[in-house]
C-alpha cells in the first residue's frame, strides 16, 4: 500500500553548501520539499501536498525522537556562515568555534573521548550521564565530545563515530531516569593545526521532568559546573516542573495540522467560525506552537479530532479480547481485536465489541437477561479512555471478556492522595484538556455527552453494576495499571 501523502509544515530548513548538510523537515527528517502555508489557511485532509510519512506506527511523541543532524564545517571560509534550521543552540559554525574559545559555561561541556578495543573508555557512562541530567534539570546545555577541558580540539576517529553515537543513545537511555533524549550532531571543526576533526555534539533541551542518574543523583547546572541539589531546591523543581508539565497538553511533533479530520472540526466548532481556524485550533488548544513555532496538534487534540490518532500516539487504543472461559488462555481465546481511531470512536467500538461477544449465563443459554448492564460497560470505558495516563509509552487500554466477568485494565497510579476506598468519593482529572472535549461530544450509541461534569462515574459503576449483576464490581491496583472488574449477571433461581 502506498504510504498516505502529508504535506508537514516543518522548519523551512535551506540547504547549504556543506557536504553533509540537508534540508529536513522538523517533524520526521524526511527531505523537504515545499515551505509551510503562507495564506493562513489550515490545510487539513483532502488539500495535503508534500513528501510522504514515515514508520507513522512508531511511538512518535515529540519527547521520546532522538534525532540525528548532520553538518560539516570547514575551515576556509565561505563568506556567510553556514546556517541550517534553528534545532539547536549554536546554529553556525562561528558560534560553536567561539564557544571552544570562550570556555566551558551554563550551556556547554567539553569532554576528552578516550576509546579502546571494547568502546568508550573516558568519559564513563556514569560521568556522562550526570552532565546530561544536569543540563535537562536546568535550561538545557550541550556537551562537546573529542574537545578537551581547554577548549582544543582532538576530535573521534571518523570510523568510530557510530560506536560513540550509539553509546550515548545507550546512555541517555538506560543511565537517565526518566531517559533524555539528546539531539546528535556530527561537525568537522579544526585541531590546533588548523585540520579537520569530527567532533560529537549533543544537545540536551530543558527537561519537561526532573531527572536524575540511575545512581539515584539529582544534579543541576550551575556556570561551568554541574552539582548536586539541595532538598529544598529539588522540592522546588519538582513542583515547578509538575505545574508546567501537562502531558494530554503537549505537542505531538510527528504530527502536523494535516493529521486532523476537517469534518470533526467542523462538527465540533460549527461550520463557519468567526475567527480563522488557525486561531480557533490554537484558543481551544487543538494545536500549540512547538519549540521551532511551528504549530503541532496535543496530545488530547489529536486523539479526539485525529484522522488515524493511534498511527501516530501507538499507545493511544484500546486491545480487546474475548475467552470462552473464565481464564486468560490462548486455548480459550475466541476473538482479539484492536480498537483504534478517534477516542469517540474507541469508546463506541468497545460497547459494540462488549454487546457483541458477552455470553448469556452458562446455566441459562437462551436467557433474555443481558449479563452486563451496557450502560454501566460505557461508563467504564469512557472513564477509562478519559482518566488513563497517556504519558506511559507502549501501554494501551485492556478489555478481557470471559465467561463470567468483564476485566478492564488502565494505565496509570491513582494520582496524589486518592485511594481505592475514597474513588467513589473523590474526583481527579488527569486529562483536563481530553475531559473538557469529551464532555461536548455525544456518543452515536446514546446520543448522550460522553462525560458528565459531576463526578459520579465511579458511583455509577458500582452501584449500577452491582444492582444488574447482584455482585459489586471491584478496583484493583497491579503496578501502573488500574483494574476493575464487572461481574455478568448470574442466572435466575429455578
Amino acid at each position: 500500500m502506498a504510504a498516505r501523502v502529508n504535506r508537514c509544515p516543518g522548519v523551512n530548513s535551506r540547504a547549504t553548501s556543506a557536504p553533509l548538510v540537508r534540508a529536513r523537515c522538523a517533524s520526521c527528517a524526511a527531505p523537504w520539499r515545499s515551505p509551510p502555508d503562507a495564506t493562513g489557511r489550515v490545510r487539513l485532509p483532502g488539500d495535503a501536498v508534500g513528501h510522504g510519512r514515515r514508520d507513522r506506527t512508531a511511538l512518535a511523541f515529540g519527547i521520546s525522537a532522538i534525532v540525528l543532524v548532520f553538518r560539516s564545517h570547514r575551515v576556509a571560509s565561505r563568506g556567510k556562515p553556514e546556517r541550517e534550521a534553528k534545532h539547536s543552540m549554536f546554529d553556525t559554525r562561528d558560534q560553536i568555534l567561539n564557544q571552544l574559545r570562550a570556555g566551558e559555561d551554563g550551556r556547554a561541556e567539553f569532554k576528552d573521548v578516550r576509546l579502546g578495543k571494547r568502546g568508550v573508555i573516558a568519559p564513563n557512562t556514569e560521568e556522562l550521564a550526570s552532565e546530561l541530567v544536569a543540563f535537562a534539570n536546568a535550561e538545557g546545555g550541550v556537551v562537546f565530545l573529542g574537545v578537551d577541558d581547554a577548549g582544543a580540539v582532538h576530535g573521534i576517529p571518523v570510523e568510530r563515530l557510530d560506536t560513540v553515537e550509539n553509546w550515548i543513545v545507550n546512555l541517555a537511555t538506560n543511565n537517565c531516569d526518566p531517559p533524555i533524549r539528546p539531539i546528535l550532531r556530527k561537525d568537522l571543526l579544526p585541531d590546533a593545526a588548523g585540520a579537520d576533526r569530527h567532533v560529537l555534539l549533543v544537545e540536551v533541551s530543558r527537561g519537561l521532568y526532573v531527572h536524575r542518574t540511575t545512581g539515584g543523583r539529582y544534579h543541576v547546572r550551575v556556570g561551568s559546573t554541574k552539582r548536586d541539589l539541595t532538598p529544598p531546591e529539588l522540592a522546588r523543581l519538582f513542583q515547578q516542573r509538575g505545574r508546567e508539565y501537562v502531558f494530554d497538553e503537549q505537542p505531538v511533533l510527528t504530527a502536523t495540522v494535516d493529521d486532523l479530520n476537517r469534518n470533526r472540526l467542523e462538527a465540533f466548532f460549527g461550520r463557519s467560525p468567526t475567527i480563522p481556524w488557525l486561531d480557533l485550533l490554537r484558543n481551544t488548544r487543538v494545536t500549540v506552537a512547538d519549540e521551532h513555532g511551528v504549530d503541532r496538534p496535543t496530545v488530547a487534540g489529536l486523539l479526539v479530532f485525529g484522522r488515524e490518532p493511534t498511527d501516530l500516539l501507538a499507545s493511544g487504543s484500546i486491545e480487546a479480547a474475548c475467552y470462552r472461559d473464565t481464564r486468560l488462555s490462548s486455548d480459550d481465546l475466541v476473538h482479539a481485536e484492536r480498537l483504534a481511531g478517534p477516542v469517540s470512536d474507541q469508546i463506541d467500538a468497545g460497547i459494540a465489541f462488549v454487546a457483541r461477544f458477552m455470553q448469556a449465563p452458562a446455566d441459562k443459554p437462551s436467557s433474555n437477561v443481558a449479563p452486563y448492564d451496557l450502560d454501566v460497560v460505557d461508563e467504564a470505558i469512557v472513564n477509562a479512555v478519559a482518566h488513563r495516563d497517556y504519558a506511559i509509552s507502549g501501554s494501551k487500554i485492556r478489555l478481557f471478556l470471559f465467561a463470567d466477568r468483564l476485566e478492564l485494565y488502565s494505565p496509570g497510579k491513582l494520582p496524589n492522595t486518592i485511594t481505592l476506598d475514597d474513588m467513589p468519593y473523590r474526583t481527579f482529572t488527569r486529562n483536563q484538556l481530553l475531559v473538557s472535549f469529551l464532555s461536548r461530544i455525544r456518543s452515536r450509541r446514546t446520543g448522550q455527552v460522553f462525560l458528565e461534569s459531576r463526578g459520579e462515574g465511579v458511583r455509577k459503576i458500582l452501584q449500577d453494576g452491582e444492582a444488574h449483576a447482584g455482585r459489586r464490581p471491584a478496583y484493583a491496583l497491579f503496578g501502573d495499571e488500574l483494574r476493575l472488574t464487572l461481574w455478568t449477571k448470574k442466572a435466575a433461581a429455578g
